[in-house]
């Protein structure tokens, strides 16, 4: 009777080995991860496209029926004086372009004299990293343990997904249980 009992519980660990290294679930996690930020700025602005002051190549038709009331009177002095000062001035824009899952790009510039002066942005790229987590369905285990009453006992079971069985033979009897993984 133990020999039989031996031999099955040795089979059944051989049986239980090879069919857990079969049975393989797999979930595919996703995560973002934030690379490193790219920054730089421009100063020295030179244009790829000039144009020149040429020929007229439009003519204008005017319309002499056309009457404009309500047009205030614009004082020319301190016209002047508010265009230059507005053209003197300096104007800086901060921006956030973008901030979703591929990244985070904000610009700062500086705009003076009706051309851009400098040109500064950050670039926090973000790429998509995906695992792919294998789980057995079918994990066989083994089992020993000591007693109080000084005896020794072997066993072993396995869990399918995270429900369990288990043997456990000691000299006097036998032991069968039911796990549950947490």
């Amino acid at each position: 009777m133990k020999k039989i009992l031996i031999i099955c519980s040795v089979a059944c660990l051989v049986i239980g080995f090879f069919l857990g290294r079969m049975n393989v679930r797999e979930k595919e996690v996703a995560k973002y991860v934030q690379g490193a930020t790219i920054r730089d700025t421009i100063t020295r602005f030179v244009p790829d496209t000039v144009y020149l002051a040429g020929e007229l190549k439009y003519k204008y038709v005017y319309k002499t029926d056309t009457v404009y009331k309500d047009v205030p009177v614009i004082d020319r002095e301190k016209s002047i004086v508010e265009t230059v000062k507005d053209w003197n001035e300096t104007r800086k824009y901060k921006k956030m372009l973008f901030d979703n899952e591929s990244g985070k790009l904000a610009v700062d510039l500086s705009v003076q004299y009706n051309e851009l002066q400098r040109l500064s942005y950050s670039f926090t790229p973000m790429h998509k990293e995906t695992k792919i987590v294998k789980k057995r369905v079918f994990e066989p285990f083994v089992s020993a343990s000591y007693l109080v009453n000084a005896t020794f006992s072997i066993g072993g079971g396995f869990f399918y997904h995270d429900l369990g069985f288990r043997a456990e033979y000691s000299p006097d009897c036998l032991n069968i249980g039911i796990l549950y993984k947490f």
